[in-house]
């Protein structure tokens, strides 16, 4: 009996919760998405850096696969996946332009991107987002998206 009460005041206080903050998976505004950046929508403008710390613009590789690393220098699993992402970087040079965005300095632009864990690595084809990987998500996993993309 004392086990159906503490499940009945649970779901009350998740009845309360839905209703005070609302349907968070609902639009913000009627006729609005939630997400500032929808998939294979065009992709605002910014400037990233490569590995090597030149200046990159997704418009400068139209036709060609743009990965961006959205990390911090204070996040632990950022730092795991850079030796990594450099590796990569290498690898696939050829094929791929890689690009690191530091979140901290560009708040802005990780939040018109939806980048609220990092690191999260973005893909861009011709301008447009189409697929992210979030969090450490090792050599095999970063490379596996890299893949889709060839």
């Amino acid at each position: 009996m004392r086990g159906m009460a503490i499940w009945g005041v649970v779901l009350i206080l998740l009845a309360l919760a839905g209703s005070l903050w609302g349907d968070m998976s609902a639009p913000t505004m009627p006729g609005k998405s939630r997400s500032l950046l929808a998939p294979g929508q065009p992709a605002p403008a910014f400037v990233a850096h490569d590995p090597d710390g030149k200046t990159i613009t997704l418009q400068d590789y139209q036709g060609r696969p743009v990965i961006i690393n959205f990390w911090a220098t204070w996040c632990g699993p950022c730092q795991f996946m850079l030796p990594i992402f450099d590796k990569l970087a290498k690898k696939y040079d050829a094929k791929v332009t890689f690009g690191r965005l530091n979140v901290d300095d560009n708040q802005g632009v990780a939040m018109r991107y939806d980048v609220y864990a990092i690191p999260t690595f973005i893909i861009f084809m011709n301008g447009k987002a189409v697929d992210r990987a979030v969090g450490a998500v090792g050599e095999k996993g970063l490379e596996g998206l890299l893949q889709k993309y060839q």
